[in-house]
């Protein structure tokens, strides 16, 4: 039974999402680099590390986090 009620919590907890550049589904909640865009635009770790440089303000890179 405390397996099933584990499990049960576990698939709660995930929040897939499907990357705006990349078109990769990944779990927003397991993937420590994922983060959005805007507040609406969900990226991967990868596209988020990749397209990190683009930012006008380098503090604004972790504020998005």
């Amino acid at each position: 039974m405390f397996n099933i009620q584990n499990n049960e919590e576990n698939k709660k907890a995930e929040k897939i999402e499907t990357c705006y550049t990349c078109g990769k589904k990944f779990d927003m909640n397991k993937e420590d680099g994922s983060r959005y865009r805007y507040e609406k635009f969900p990226l991967c770790a990868y596209c988020a590390e990749f397209y990190g440089f683009y930012f006008d303000d380098l503090g604004q890179k972790r504020k998005e986090k």
